[in-house]
């Protein structure tokens, strides 16, 4: 009987919540600055690990529970890359090492929307690699094998409502992702003491070939600041019969 009773409260809270809820839809650009991570890298002095540019787009959908709890589903396309400048030493002249590497990205986030317009954002995003290269001295090679297809990232952001009439409005965020998985395969030289971007011995010519202690992941970070064009579509409405449906605007 309580069970039952708990049960019942628990759906009439639902229903109630969600009479009172509405979706939202949205598209957003954005552009920012991506990295590809390794420690064993950034100590490494030979090679410097530069700040590259990523760019995004894509669209969402959003149930808002209220005025101030919303989640949301994005789906976004990423164009993001890196640079590795190798120095040898300093008599021989600095090469570069440039990866391009695509991906399409969902991410799931809980959003906090405050009474002032600014907003807070959190949660996991799994991305999948649509494309990766290198280009080397004006040659571009696919090195797709040498990243894994898929990998969860931890998302989290902060931004403010802008501008609107009623239903339309224009947001701006600011978004940090992370990845916490290795990125690297085992033809990228996962596990091994040379790993990407080393793995086919770039610096082997050197008096003092580069390699490392141990192995150390490769992550890939961005902070992405997008523009959103925001749309409220439909609300849910309960009628007489309690039934919950949707009403667009």
């Amino acid at each position: 009987m309580r069970i039952l009773l708990l049960t019942a409260l628990s759906i009439s809270f639902s229903l109630n919540i969600f009479s009172q809820s509405w979706v939202d839809s949205g598209i957003k650009f954005g552009a920012g600055v991506t990295q590809l991570v390794n420690t064993n890298i950034w100590e490494e002095q030979t090679i410097v690990n530069k700040l590259t540019p990523g760019y995004s787009f894509g669209g969402k959908l959003g149930l808002n529970f209220n005025l101030n709890h919303q989640i949301t589903l994005d789906f976004i396309y990423t164009k993001a890359s890196q640079e590795f400048e190798f120095q040898p030493t300093e008599t021989e002249k600095a090469w570069s090492k440039n990866i391009k590497y695509n991906s399409f990205n969902i991410p799931f986030l809980y959003k906090h929307n405050s009474d002032n317009g600014s907003f807070l954002e959190i949660g996991p995003q799994i991305s999948f690699m649509t494309g990766v290269t290198e280009t080397v001295n004006g040659t571009t090679t696919k090195v797709d094998d040498y990243f894994t297809k898929t990998h969860f990232e931890g998302v989290v952001g902060v931004g403010s409502f802008m501008l609107g009439s009623n239903n339309t409005y224009l947001v701006f965020g600011i978004r940090v992702h992370y990845a916490f998985q290795d990125l690297l395969t085992t033809e990228g030289g996962k596990n091994t003491v040379s790993p990407y971007p080393i793995n086919k011995g770039e610096m082997d010519y050197q008096a003092e070939p580069v390699s490392f202690d141990e192995y150390k992941p490769l992550n890939a970070i961005s902070a992405i600041a997008y523009l959103e064009i925001n749309y409220d579509l439909a609300y849910l409405v309960r009628s007489n019969c309690k039934r919950t449906a949707i009403k667009f605007f």
